[in-house]
């Protein structure tokens, strides 16, 4: 043990730091600094470059910036369904599992109109396809329904056709329209507000689509693939696989849609299909894809719950593994008659059932509370599927002789 005075500096021993390596940020101990690095600072060492990722958002229409977190996403081309799922769309990289109760089918409107925003993304840019849709366990003749684009109703599709034949130049309108306020409106069209201008920023993003139309043209070779379903899950995710490395590879910027339709339905998939040794396999090996190409993939399948209880362990395994799930549960007989008595004079408000979020892409995976149970309600009008606020409807039971009084009520 040796003894120092309080004055003397502590000088250490050189020898006892030899080979040690250098601590980010921090002085050798016993050593001095590399030369011509700062007083009491060891330059940082570069860290290799990651390799340039593509501005998928930039070079795709059908992508924009998540709402939440900034991350590329797509539409589901619902655009109720783009608002709960707090990301204005789903991101890439993701696989939502839509679950129905009852006998119902309306979450095959919900992933026809996925697999049509893909179509219509293709359609923007006539040397260009953006977007491909590869269907699983469906048949070929599954594209024959999908939804045609929303033209507004008769009135507005009257109105455009009136303003397209106005706006051509003939000799019978050019002595009926006035150059000087035409220019006047000209100018004031140029200025547009900022909030419009933003909005326009990505106007191919959603698509409204009419479900009493066909989409005409229908998809090509190009735009949607078919993959059957086979008696090993290894072939199905290698064509899966194959597909979106060929689509990918001449532009990188591409999306490619997965869609899984009535999955394990037994309309569609054969009895070996329901035996656990295939599809818990099946579907891990689909999110594990998914993930392998996190700016380029994104599925949904849809699942029914009369044959997979929520309560049953293969629902709750794919539920643990989606990244996001929403469920539909369409009412119950009664409600549905008190629903449809209380807006018997507006049946467009009639509603069909419930929306359930359980889980949202990437938010519930970072342990935020994402579950809304009968905060929402959904009905399949005429033209589009709508998901709303839901609110018990008031029933006005008084009639319009019960209104009416006989009484004076003079003062």
């Amino acid at each position: 043990m040796s003894f120092r005075k309080r004055s003397e500096p502590l000088i250490p021993n050189r020898g006892l730091n030899r080979g040690n390596p250098l601590v980010p940020g921090r002085a050798p101990l016993g050593g001095r600094a590399p030369p011509g690095a700062p007083i009491g600072q060891i330059p940082q060492v570069a860290k290799p470059k990651k390799p340039d990722t593509i501005d998928i958002v930039a070079e795709n229409p059908g992508v924009r910036p998540s709402a939440a977190n900034s991350e590329p996403t797509v539409s589901t081309g619902t655009a109720d369904l783009d608002k709960i799922m707090l990301h204005q769309g789903l991101p890439l990289g993701s696989t939502l599992l839509i679950e129905e109760s009852g006998t119902t089918d309306f979450s095959s409107v919900l992933l026809r109109a996925f697999a049509t925003q893909g179509i219509m993304h293709n359609r923007i840019e006539k040397d260009k396809v953006h977007s491909h849709v590869i269907v699983v366990g469906a048949p070929q003749t599954w594209a024959n329904n999908l939804p045609g684009e929303y033209k507004g109703s008769s009135k507005e599709q009257k109105k455009a056709r009136i303003a397209s034949d106005s706006s051509k130049v003939s000799v019978l309108n050019m002595a009926d329209k006035d150059l000087k306020i035409a220019w006047r409106y000209g100018l004031k069209q140029q200025n547009v507000p900022e909030e419009n201008q933003t909005n326009s920023t990505f106007e191919h993003y959603n698509t409204q689509f009419d479900i009493t139309l066909r989409l005409v043209p229908g998809p090509n070779p190009q735009e949607m693939s078919f993959v059957p379903l086979l008696s090993d899950f290894r072939a199905i995710i290698s064509q899966i696989k194959s597909i979106v490395e060929s689509q990918i590879r001449n532009l990188p910027a591409k999306v490619v849609r997965v869609v899984m339709p009535n999955f394990l339905n037994p309309s569609l998939y054969p009895p070996q299909a329901s035996a656990s040794t295939f599809i818990i396999p099946l579907f891990h090996s689909l999110r594990s894809l998914v993930k392998q190409f996190p700016q380029n993939l994104a599925l949904v399948a849809s699942l029914p719950l009369d044959l997979y209880p929520r309560e049953g362990v293969v629902t709750t395994f794919f539920e643990q593994l989606a990244d996001g799930v929403v469920q539909l549960e369409p009412f119950n007989r009664d409600l549905e008659q008190l629903i449809e008595k209380a807006y018997k004079n507006e049946p467009s408000k009639v509603q069909h059932g419930f929306v359930h979020v359980i889980k949202v892409p990437v938010l519930s995976a970072k342990g935020y509370m994402m579950i809304r149970n009968g905060e929402f309600a959904f009905k399949n009008g005429r033209k589009r599927f709508e998901i709303e606020e839901w609110g018990i409807p008031v029933e006005d039971e008084a009639g319009e002789e019960d209104k009416q009084t006989t009484k004076s009520i003079d003062f």
